[in-house]
């Protein structure tokens, strides 16, 4: 091959390798540019939601919310607690709208997003032969604590009307809060519209209406719900019973899951019946109010058993009771006996008898005498103070204790309990005792009595205070004990005692050690620490004998006469 056609040969490679590099290249960017147009299209089409009105984009906001994010939605249902009309009159219904929210961040119930706001409702009848009120009806602010809201709609129904359940279309629109995050200074507000089918129903014959709902059941215990009905039919109701249901979570009806039932008989046209049944609502219970369905079984006058329309109302429990804790504190010592005391608030609603407050040190070095302590009947709003005797180990190490007090109260047949915890503080050991010594000083060879005082730095008053006195050679505790009755906080008594110094002790200070045994407010028996006193011997005294001095210059003068002489007699 020649230089030429070699040359002919690489330039067409190189314009093959780059023909291909840029097919490469538009390739990629056209896949780029559709997912790019992809998700521009999903984040258009609202993917995940309706989209708020005026709410700004947060990255990490629905991955990864912050600690004070809220967000969650109402949930209404929409109830007719008397739903039958007489056919060629104008009546009433009255309708029920609750809103049990939903939250999908955060725990409990926040009314900031699930209260529905500024809401109305339309009624579309066209398509039954009743009139039913036209317009919207404006209904106003729907929260979860104020439902159940009631409702009354205006229903005409025509004279050949037969019999029978008509169904109208509610229309509910409202506003609300969809999102809130405190930390951005952030929300976002939602439209909502909710359809509900209402049935209402034409009939001449006997028929019930709810005039009123009751209970004195507790979040968290049980108790009774009474219903009180109305025959506003035009017949008697023969052999009634009264069934009364809810599909509420946390809410039991009757001995079963579900519902109760109540017999009532004859039940004439215009005649109230109250029945009661039993129930139990459950801490987990979110609060507000739970829909109750209430259904009459009866005979009609030809002896055909009948089942009345369900008429449906709104209970709503009794909040939890609740407690504070206030002024909790203790004297509590290494090594001694103290107290626990403070003050119990009974904050409502009910009031409260029969309690027991119950505290638990979490220390097994810190153990109370009686840990159940019997509560006084508290009224709602009202308080009562409290106290635990407590021991402490000498082998305990001072500082702050957790104690966890429990509350312990009945509610119907059930028992519950409420729990806090507060810090007592336990002091470092001291001595029960503060020791004054008078001129603690003997001299060699006798005996004096030390003089004392002694000062009870208790914070109670102790008594059978026996005193004891040790010593060791060279002294010896000649009357070594001493008594005193009884000494109150802050108060002192003289004691002594008497101690003798050998006639070959040392002349500086020996010590001498004293301890207590005494008995505190409680009756136990009790022996302090020892204590060292320090005693200085002396020179012994001059007894005014011949002195020392003068002996000794006496025997010299002997001597030397007597060697004076021999010497003399040598010479």
């Amino acid at each position: 091959m020649s230089r030429s056609t070699r040359l002919a040969t690489a330039a067409l490679a190189v314009v093959a390798v780059g023909a291909l590099l840029v097919g490469l290249s538009l390739a990629g960017a056209a896949a780029t540019s559709a997912g790019t147009a992809d998700g521009g299209a999903a984040a258009l089409s609202g993917i995940g939601g309706p989209v708020a009105d005026g709410a700004v984009a947060q990255a990490g906001t629905e991955s990864d919310p912050t600690d004070r994010q809220v967000r969650g939605s109402p949930v209404l249902e929409l109830f007719a607690t008397q739903r039958t009309v007489p056919a060629g009159a104008e009546s009433t219904v009255r309708i029920d709208i609750v809103n049990t929210g939903e939250m999908e961040i955060g725990n409990q119930l926040n009314s900031r997003v699930t209260t529905a706001r500024g809401l109305t409702l339309e009624i579309d009848d066209g398509d039954v032969p009743i009139d039913v009120e036209d317009g919207e009806i404006p209904v106003g602010d729907v929260s979860t604590a104020a439902s159940p809201v009631p409702v009354e709609l205006d229903v005409t129904v025509p004279d050949d009307v037969p019999d029978g359940r008509y169904e109208v279309e509610a229309t509910a629109r409202y506003r609300y809060t969809f999102e809130i995050i405190p930390e951005f200074n952030d929300h976002k507000d939602r439209r909502g519209i909710d359809d509900f089918d209402l049935t209402i129903v034409v009939d001449d014959g006997a028929r019930f209406a709810v005039l009123e709902t009751d209970t004195d059941a507790q979040v968290g215990g049980s108790g009774d719900v009474t219903v009180t009905m109305a025959n506003v039919g035009d017949e008697t109701a023969r052999d009634a019973v009264v069934s009364g249901t809810t599909t509420s979570p946390g809410v039991r009806l009757g001995a079963g899951e579900g519902g109760g039932q109540s017999f009532v008989g004859d039940w004439a046209p215009g005649e109230n019946r109250t029945v009661t049944f039993d129930s139990s609502v459950g801490e987990a219970f979110g609060g507000g109010a739970y829909a109750l369905s209430s259904t009459v079984d009866y005979r009609d006058p030809n002896g055909i058993d009948e089942t009345a329309a369900p008429a449906r109302a709104g209970v709503v429990p009794i909040r939890e009771q609740s407690f504070s804790l206030e002024d909790v504190s203790g004297t509590l010592e290494v090594g001694y006996s103290g107290t626990v005391s403070g003050t119990i608030t009974n904050e409502g609603p009910l009031d409260v008898e029969d309690a027991v407050l119950i505290a638990d040190s979490g220390s097994n070095r810190v153990s109370l005498g009686e840990s159940r302590y019997a509560l006084p009947t508290i009224p709602a709003g009202e308080s009562t103070n409290f106290t635990f005797d407590a021991d402490v180990s000498g082998s305990a190490d001072p500082g702050p204790r957790q104690f966890r007090f429990t509350t312990e109260y009945e509610s119907g047949d059930a028992t519950l309990a409420a729990e806090e915890t507060r810090r007592v503080e336990v002091a470092p050991r001291q001595p029960e005792f503060d020791l004054a010594v008078d001129n603690a000083t003997i001299p060699a060879g006798e005996t004096r009595r030390i003089n004392a005082t002694i000062t009870n730095r208790r914070p109670e008053t102790l008594s059978s205070i026996n005193a004891g006195l040790y010593a060791d050679s060279p002294l010896t505790a000649v009357n070594d004990e001493a008594f005193v009755d009884e000494l109150e906080p802050g108060e002192s008594a003289r004691i002594w005692f008497e101690v003798s110094a050998a006639g070959s002790a040392s002349v500086e200070e020996h010590p001498i050690e004293l301890d207590f045994r005494y008995e505190d407010e409680r009756g136990n028996d009790r022996i302090s620490d020892v204590t060292q006193v320090p005693v200085t011997v002396t020179a012994a005294a001059d007894d005014g004998g011949t002195p020392v001095g003068l002996i000794a210059v006496g025997v010299l003068l002997v001597v030397a006469a007597v060697g004076g002489a021999v010497w003399y007699r040598r010479r």
